[in-house]
């Protein structure tokens, strides 16, 4: 299997066709329209990736050209599947093949998502109550999260008001990955 990218190794849409005799694997070889690269299987859409991350490895790709036409299909992406329109044309699309139906290589379901529930309605002494214990713990999970994330590597004595009792306590543990941001412009 082979990719063609232009001359200057830009990664264009590819045209993708089914190997017939082993067909998890994809047969890339022309540019094509956006949305064909999307009309696949799981074990093709992994099997692309698999091949860009060996090209990449090979040196064959531009890494940060690469990770900028990620992260630019990521933005488009995310605008489509947040506009009003888009959504209500799919959902107008889905209500004609049913609740539950296949279409391509995907299986839909129409269901209520994001559903929201508003408490302050209920006028209960009860919850009120709660929330504000709630929200006073809360306020106080976070301020010793702060003071303890101030705590010197060496730790700190604290000296309990109450009994008296010294406890050393120490900064969290801090784990993080390094990874590039893109900010598109």
């Amino acid at each position: 299997m082979s990719f063609y990218f232009d001359d200057d190794g830009y990664f264009g849409m590819p045209r993708i066709s089914v190997n017939r005799t082993e067909p998890y694997k994809l047969q890339i070889n022309k540019p094509m329209e956006l949305q064909q690269i999307f009309e696949t299987t799981k074990e093709q859409r992994t099997e692309f990736t698999y091949q860009l991350i060996e090209r990449l490895n090979a040196g064959e790709l531009d890494p940060l050209k690469t990770h900028l036409q990620v992260k630019a299909l990521e933005d488009m992406l995310e605008t489509l599947k947040a506009n009003k329109d888009y959504k209500d044309a799919v959902l107008q699309a889905a209500v004609l093949n049913g609740k539950d139906f296949e279409y391509m290589s995907a299986k839909f379901n129409i269901r209520e998502v994001g559903v929201k529930y508003d408490y302050s309605k209920c006028e209960s002494p009860q919850y009120e109550e709660i929330m504000a214990e709630y929200n006073s713990a809360a306020k106080a999970k976070k301020d010793m999260e702060e003071f303890l994330k101030k705590v010197p590597h060496q730790g700190l004595d604290i000296i309990n008001g109450v009994t008296g009792e010294v406890t050393k306590v120490y900064p969290p543990a801090k784990s993080s990955t390094t990874s590039v941001a893109v900010s598109l412009k």
